[in-house]
This record gives C-alpha cells, structure tokens and sequence, in this order.
C-alpha cells in the first residue's frame, strides 16, 4: 500500500512539474524561429500531399543561391532547391516526428499556409511555440521521473524545475523547434531507461532504444556523438543485447539512407555535411568561447554547472551510476569539442550557448549522481566543521542556481535580449560581439 501511494505521489508530482513549466513556458514572450522557419509546412505538405517537397505551397521562385552545402531559393536560406523541386534544408526528423500535433491543428483552424497556400509565419509561430513547451514540459517531468529512482521527491523536483528554467530548456529549446527540442525530449527518455537499467529496476529494450536514437540522428546529426558511446556501452556492459539492437538500428538508417537517395541521390542529405565544415578560429579558442565568453558561454549562462562539476568531484568517492558518469562526461567533452570546430562556433542568432543544448540531459544525469553521492556522504559527516561547509555548499549551489534561472529567464522573456543578435550590428558581420563583456548578450534589456 505504501508502494501505492508513493507511485501516486509521484505521479501527481510528476504531472504538476509538467503543468507547471508548460504554463511559464506558454507565457514566455520570446520565440526564436530562425532555422526552423518552414518545418510546419513540411509537417503539412507530408499530411496533405504525401510529399517531402514543398512544391504544392506558392512559395515564390527566387534566383537560385550558393550556400556553403546547398542551393538556397534566393535569401531564404531554410529551403534547398535540388532538380527544381523545393525542399526544407535543415534534417526532416522535427517534421515527421510533428505530424500528429500540426494535423490537431489545423484541425483546429492554426495552419503554416494561407487558404491561397502561401506562407503563413504567423501560423508557422503559434505552432512551433505551443509543440515547444509542451515537448519541454514533458522533458521536465521526464527529468522528476529520472532522478526519483534515486532522490526524494523534494531533492527530484528542484532539480528537474532547475534543469527546466536554469539552462537552455527554457531561453532557447521551448522558444520554437529547433532542432535540438526533439532530440533532448526523445533523448530523455534514453537517459531515463538507462539510469532505471544500471539500478536493475529496468530491462533496457533495444528496439526502442535503436529507434529513439535513431531519431535524435533524423532531427539533428550532432546525436551521432550520444549513439557511439551508447553503442560502446552496449556492447560492453550489454553484448547480449547488441544483435537487437544494431539490427533495429541499422534498419532505420537504411530507411533513411533510401529516403536521401531517393530525393537527393546521395546517401545522406547535404544538412548532414554541414559539421565536416571545419571553421577558421582555432579550436581551442572556440572552445574556450563556448564555455566562457559573455555572449555564448555554457558556464556564463548556465553558472549552476560549476556546482555540479563540485559535487562530482568533492564526492566522486561515493558516485553511484558510474559508469554512466564517465559515458556523460565523454559525450559531453567530445560534443564541446565538435561545436568548436564548426563554422560559425557561436551558432549565429541564438541566445546563448545554442549549441550546447543536446547535451543538457548529461548535465541532468551528471548533477543527480552528483547530489546522490553528496547525500551519501552526509551519514559520514558529523562534526560541527562539516555541517557548516555542507551549508555553505548548499548556499552557494541554490545562489548559482538562481542565477542560471535568471539568465535563462532574460532569453526566454526580454526580446531585447534577442534582437542583440542585430542590433547594433550582425554578429554574423562582427563575431568579435560575442567577446564583448561591456554588452554580453544577457544584459541587453539594460543595454542601451
């Protein structure tokens, strides 16, 4: 019976997490479609044509454009124009898996085209923004499930609220579809089994996971770097489960593959060569920008890291879920160091440290192992010396942690902190603003 009523209580915690992140998220005024721009259309064109093409909408004919890996239709750089036929260039993956929620919808009179079937970006917005936050809200209350296989209900809820408003979740994932939206929500439910597998509460399945990775590779191909080390892992920890699993796989990649071929005759879409672009800056620079410049750094934006890298290691004694650690920590070193290499390494219009939102359900796993060994350790504490340092700890964490909140907070609430991007100048023009302490990015709403 006691079992019973936890699983309730869970439950209704879980839901409120949810309820509760969907409404901020809802109410947050600022929507960042840049890349995604078009996706809704594709959802459509594959609901009412059956096509990968948008060739069905009036979209205008503008002179073909040289991009860097496609031929852009004129300044939209969001379509590809392959053998005259239209196409949405970033990976098709956020389209498919939308499909359900476009079509309730436009069921419900909310369209990305006009009824002369044009563009309609206003449409394209209200779409993009609801699917967002309800996607991030669910993630959020995905997070509460994770850590409560190994924290109390209290300790699972200011962490998933945490995770949900103190990183890029809030100021950049629940703000439109970008591609990362889809992958962190389906690649909480990866970390989710996983953690529930090494405390043999949970069998991992490897046909569900193959296919959830899969498509984190289908909505963007940095996830390529998570399906490695998860497939080291399995083959590891789990040989048994490999022939499943690397059949499973392997089948949806040859889909996909069938899919490139037969739109583009080349295996993989052009996107997919995108970060074979190595960029100018040197990589350690890059790297360095990533992590702490005033206008792009994951440290700067999300400050509640350095207390999860603290408790890591003030506690690593007493770590549970290691090996799962050391796999986070690898995926999230390499996914810096690729970033870094890319060209632009800032991300261009963003809020933040853009590129670094894939990894944000590592960080969660790293920082709920974190607090588990921190917990662990206080039955060895008793002196007067010790409590007052876990206090101190414990201060300093919910200070970083407020501050992440409210970083987070400006990007998702103050459009000034985006129209930073333009104003007074391109970044994409002056690269050098992102280094720029006098105005960072955070700081625009005061900035003038």
């Amino acid at each position: 019976m006691r079992g019973l009523r936890r699983s309730r209580l869970d439950v209704a915690l879980g839901a409120s997490v949810f309820l509760f992140v969907l409404i901020i998220f809802l109410i947050s005024r600022v929507h960042q479609l840049a890349d995604s721009n078009y996706s809704m259309l594709l959802s459509q064109s594959l609901i009412h044509h059956r096509s990968f093409t948008l060739d069905r909408y009036n979209i205008p004919r503008l002179l073909p454009t040289q991009q860097l890996f496609h031929v852009s239709n004129g300044s939209i750089y969001q379509l590809e124009l392959v053998d005259n036929h239209i196409y949405y260039f970033w990976p098709p993956g956020t389209s498919v898996l939308s499909v359900p929620f476009v079509a309730l919808m436009n069921a419900s009179g909310v369209s990305a085209a006009n009824a002369v079937g044009s563009y309609n970006p206003d449409g394209e917005v209200i779409i993009q923004a609801r699917l967002a936050a309800i996607l991030m809200a669910a993630l959020a209350s995905l997070f509460y499930f994770t850590s409560r296989l190994l924290l109390p209900p209290g300790w699972s809820l200011l962490l998933s609220l945490g995770t949900a408003l103190g990183t890029q979740i809030w100021s950049t994932a629940s703000r439109a579809l970008w591609s990362d939206t889809w992958g962190i929500f389906l690649l909480g439910f990866v970390v989710l089994s996983l953690v529930a597998q090494e405390l043999g509460i949970y069998r991992l399945r490897p046909a569900l996971l193959a296919t959830l990775l899969a498509w984190t590779y289908f909505v963007r191909p940095t996830f390529a770097l998570p399906i490695v080390a998860i497939t080291i892992y399995i083959v590891m920890y789990h040989r048994r489960l490999f022939i499943p699993y690397a059949t499973v796989g392997a089948a949806w990649f040859s889909a996909f593959a069938v899919y490139s071929w037969y739109h583009f005759s080349q295996v993989l879409p052009n996107y997919y060569f995108v970060y074979q672009h190595f960029g100018s800056t040197p990589v350690w620079l890059a790297l360095f920008g990533n992590l702490l410049s005033p206008s792009r750094g994951l440290l700067v934006f999300v400050p509640v890291l350095f207390f999860v890298s603290y408790l890591l290691l003030r506690y690593r004694a007493a770590l549970p879920l290691r090996r799962l650690v050391v796999f986070s920590l690898v995926i999230v070193s390499i996914h810096l160091i690729v970033v870094s290499s890319h060209s632009p390494w800032y991300g261009g219009h963003c809020y933040g440290p853009r590129y670094s939102t894939g990894i944000v359900p590592w960080f969660y796993l790293l920082a709920v192992s974190g607090l588990q060994a921190r917990r662990r350790s206080a039955n060895e504490q008793t002196s007067r010396w010790r409590s007052l340092r876990r206090q101190l700890e414990a201060s300093i964490g919910a200070l970083l942690l407020i501050l992440s909140v409210t970083i987070n907070a400006l990007g998702a609430t103050s459009h000034a902190t985006w129209l930073w991007n333009s104003r007074p100048v391109n970044v994409d023009q002056e690269p050098d603003r992102v280094w720029d302490w006098k105005h960072p990015q955070f700081l625009a709403t005061w900035d003038h």
